[in-house]
C-alpha cells in the first residue's frame, strides 16, 4: 500500500473490536478493518471480494476501498459509513426491533437475489465447520449425512447476518462483516440469522437481555423466519432442514457462553437423523 495509507492509519482511532478484528478510524473518513489472526491476510481478502461484489449489485454495503497490511497484520480498508449496530439503535426499543428485523428480512431476501458469486461452496465451508465442532463422532457423522441430503445453490449469502452486522444509518440499513460469505442456498443462509437470533451471544444492551430467555428469543426468530418467507418461495420446513448442520457448525468456532445449551440442543436434535449413518 501506498505510503499516505501508512500514514493514515497512524493517525487512526480504535472505534470497535469484534472476535476476529479491531476497526479503526482514520482522519480521512474511512474505517480500516484489522484482522488479528494469523490468517487474517485470506479473510481479508476474502471480505474486499465479496463486500466489492455485493457493492457492484447495489446492495447497502461500505465501499472496499483496499487492503492495507501492518505489522504483520492485515485488513480492509472501507468506506466510513455513520451509523449504530442495529442492536444498538433499538436496545430500548422492542417494537423498534421488530421493524428492524422485518426489514432485515427484505435485505436479505434482495442478497438471495445475486446469483453466481465468485465465492467460496456454502456447503464446504459448513462441511468443514462440522468435521471441527466439539462433537462426539456419531454427531458429525450424523450431521454431514443430513448436509448431503440438503440442497446446494449457487446465490449470495451472507453467511452471518444479524442485527450486530447492520447499521443502522439516516440512509437506511446498511450490511457490513462480509468475511463468511458463501456461495449457497438461501435457506441455510435464514437458518443461520435463525440460530444467533435464538442463542447468539447477548450483548450488553437492554433490548435482547429482556429477550435473552428462551421463549421471547424463538418469538424473534419465528417472527424473522415467517418475514423472510412471505417475500420468497421458501417454508419454515425448508429452513429448519438447515437447523443441525448450522448447530454443529457453531460449535466449531470460539467457545460462546451458551456452549453446553447449543450442544445438548444438536444432540437432541442429532438423535432424530441418527438412521442415516
Amino acid at each position: 500500500m501506498s505510503a499516505t495509507q501508512e500514514i493514515a492509519f497512524e493517525q487512526a482511532d480504535r472505534v470497535g473490536e469484534g472476535r476476529s478484528a479491531e476497526v479503526f478510524a482514520d482522519r480521512s473518513g474511512r474505517i480500516i478493518k484489522l484482522y488479528k489472526a494469523k490468517w487474517g491476510k485470506s479473510l481479508a481478502e476474502k471480505e474486499f471480494a465479496a463486500t466489492s461484489f455485493a457493492y457492484s449489485h447495489g446492495l447497502r454495503v461500505p465501499a472496499a476501498l483496499g487492503i492495507i497490511e501492518r505489522d504483520g497484520r492485515t485488513g480492509v480498508i472501507f468506506e466510513h459509513i455513520h451509523g449504530k449496530t442495529v442492536l444498538e439503535q433499538f436496545n430500548r426499543s422492542p417494537l423498534g426491533m421488530l421493524g428492524a428485523l422485518r426489514q432485515l428480512a427484505h435485505i436479505q431476501h434482495s442478497i438471495h437475489k445475486v446469483e453466481k458469486p465468485p465465492l467460496p461452496s456454502q456447503q464446504d465451508a459448513i462441511r468443514i465447520q462440522v468435521l471441527r465442532a466439539r462433537v462426539p463422532p456419531w454427531l458429525k457423522q450424523t450431521t454431514l449425512a443430513v448436509l448431503d441430503r440438503l440442497p446446494d445453490g449457487d446465490r449470495l449469502c451472507h453467511g452471518d447476518l444479524h442485527p450486530e452486522n447492520v447499521l443502522h444509518t439516516s440512509n437506511g440499513l446498511v450490511v457490513i462483516d462480509w468475511e463468511k460469505s458463501t456461495s449457497g442456498h438461501p435457506a441455510a443462509d435464514v437458518a443461520r440469522t435463525d440460530l444467533i437470533i435464538r442463542s447468539g451471544r447477548v450483548g450488553k444492551t437492554r433490548t435482547l437481555r429482556r429477550a435473552a430467555s428462551r421463549i421471547i428469543r424463538k418469538a424473534l426468530a419465528e417472527f424473522y423466519i415467517w418475514q423472510y418467507c412471505r417475500l420468497s418461495m421458501i417454508s419454515r420446513e425448508d429452513v429448519m432442514a438447515w437447523r443441525l448442520p448450522m448447530l454443529v457448525a457453531r460449535l466449531s468456532g470460539q467457545v460462546a457462553t451458551n456452549e453446553h445449551e447449543i450442544q445438548a440442543e444438536a444432540s437432541e436434535l442429532g438423535t432424530q437423523f441418527a438412521h442415516l449413518i
